[in-house]
């Protein structure tokens, strides 16, 4: 099985932004010049989601995916705000090439029966973002701001009965800390899949990224954090980036750590006998 290697790059107002725990946002920069280095790198694919979509009622990236995908060939997943047929037919014809559902999902599971139906599962992401609460994993909406009370594992297991072709999963215990991925969660849950599983929530060097790929049965590592601090650096120095806020905790030791060059990842995981997409 051919591993994907899948950068996320959260959205708020049209800026980059990051965060812990998928909260104390801070702008990075554009997300078409971190998308256009990724793509130059070899990404696999990008995730664009906007994080304050479902909180505000809005879907903004059609404007954003339309730009980006002119330059950056890759396949590219929309997500935030995804509550209505309207609303997928509008990524796709604004460059996206699978949307990912999660807040309209959840609050209506008619809606992602009709997703799959008209547009094919192929083409239906469910995104689930799971907090770890006393041993229990639920499944939290609104970008990790509302508990549901639903068990992540249960909800897992029903989506893929709904016929959705993907699902990406979220650790908000590990999101934005670069402790690695919770292996143990991730296993669990791509042991009880028949549909790929895309893992997201702490990777901060390769060997996170390695554990993640062979000790569980997911299909990608999807990296956000590692990414970034890797590139901003040099996307700020060719000007790409504007001044648009501070940036003082990018110059935190912690911060340093957190460092994956996606051609050396995919150089690492080869010779770690890691099946994945060429250079």
């Amino acid at each position: 099985m051919i591993k994907r290697i899948i950068a996320r790059i959260d959205i708020k107002n049209n800026f980059l932004v990051k965060g812990m725990h998928l909260e104390g946002l801070r702008i990075l920069g554009y997300p078409e010049f971190f998308s256009k280095k990724y793509f130059e790198e070899d990404i696999d694919e990008i995730i664009f989601q906007d994080v304050v979509a479902s909180l505000y009622k809005r879907n903004q990236l059609s404007e954003i995916t339309s730009k980006v995908s002119k330059d950056v060939f890759v396949p590219l997943i929309v997500g935030g705000g995804i509550r209505s047929i309207k609303d997928i037919e509008n990524s796709l014809i604004n460059g996206a090439d699978r949307v990912s559902i999660n807040t309209g999902g959840v609050n209506n599971k008619k809606f992602i029966k009709e997703a799959v139906n008209i547009f094919g599962s192929s083409t239906i992401n469910i995104t689930i973002e799971t907090l770890n609460i006393n041993g229990n994993y639920k499944v939290f909406t609104d970008s990790g701001r509302t508990e549901t009370n639903i068990d992540t594992f249960e909800w897992v297991k029903e989506v893929e009965d709904y016929g959705v072709g993907e699902i990406i999963l979220t650790s908000i215990n590990n999101e934005g800390t670069g402790k690695g991925y919770d292996l143990k969660l991730f296993e669990k849950i791509s042991n009880k899949l028949s549909i790929p599983l895309l893992a997201h929530g702490g990777a901060r060097n390769p060997d996170d990224v390695y554990k993640l790929l062979n000790d569980t049965n997911v299909d990608g590592a999807v990296i956000a954090s590692a990414f970034h601090f890797n590139y901003f650096k040099e996307l700020y120095e060719k000007k790409k980036i504007e001044q648009t806020g501070s940036t003082n905790f990018l110059n935190f030791s912690e911060k340093k750590n957190f460092s994956i060059n996606i051609k050396d990842l995919k150089k690492y995981l080869i010779n770690k006998k890691i099946d994945i997409r060429s250079l």
